[in-house]
């Protein structure tokens, strides 16, 4: 038997309108709070809508996680196409992550949610996988830049652990506070700030004010 698409209705607006409306209610009033109905009355759809597209309220919400990791992925396999220098490989990863995520950034927020707000049953998604392939990768690229002496001999643990926290520290200042005070021309700043201390040809330290203190 053929599965017909519910009628009147626009099969991709439904389907948006489902999203948005899953993405609005989960981040306002939590998962765990959200109901079937009030998503399908938030798009405007029945409920039969809701299940021809997604099967449940699991189903909506993973799609909407699994665009996080979609967009990470993208991010991961530009790197490996692009060329230049370390720094200039570390400086596209970092601010092709943080443009990314300010794009996205009801998502990224309603993903921080339920990362670190109380349990909600909502279906397991690997968000330390994002965290540990950003260490793995910056850490790859800087055993790159050593071996090629583009970066001195240094505590490489150490610098890995400063890049990557001093970029979740600036990215978590766009999902936190309404106004942020720093961006992605102070990303590049710090981003440039950390790499000349173990920079080889670096005479001096350029420091730009890229933010609001």
């Amino acid at each position: 038997m053929q599965i017909q698409t519910p009628p009147s209705i626009p099969p991709i607006e439904a389907r948006d309108r489902l999203v948005a409306a899953a993405l609005d209610q989960f981040t306002r009033n939590g998962y765990a709070a959200t109901s079937v109905r009030e998503l399908c009355e938030a798009a405007g759809v029945s409920k039969p809508v809701l299940y021809y597209y997604f099967k449940s309220k699991e189903g909506l919400y993973l799609e909407i996680m699994n665009g996080i990791g979609q967009l990470f992925d993208q991010r991961v396999a530009e790197l490996s196409s692009i060329n230049g220098s370390v720094r200039q490989r570390l400086l596209h990863f970092f601010t092709g992550m943080f443009d990314g995520a300010s794009d996205n950034l009801p998502v990224v927020k309603l993903a921080y949610m339920i990362y670190f707000g109380p349990p909600q049953g909502a279906p397991f998604v690997d968000f330390n996988r994002f965290f540990d392939q950003m260490l793995k990768i910056v850490d790859s690229l800087i055993v790159e830049g050593i071996e090629l002496g583009e970066i001195l001999q240094c505590d490489r643990k150490a610098l890995v652990w400063t890049l990557v926290g001093s970029f979740q520290t600036i990215q978590e200042e766009q999902i936190c506070r309404n106004e942020a005070r720093i961006g992605h021309d102070g990303l590049v700043a710090v981003i440039n700030l950390i790499l000349n201390g173990v920079d080889p040809n670096a005479s001096h330290v350029e420091c730009t004010r890229s933010c609001k203190i």
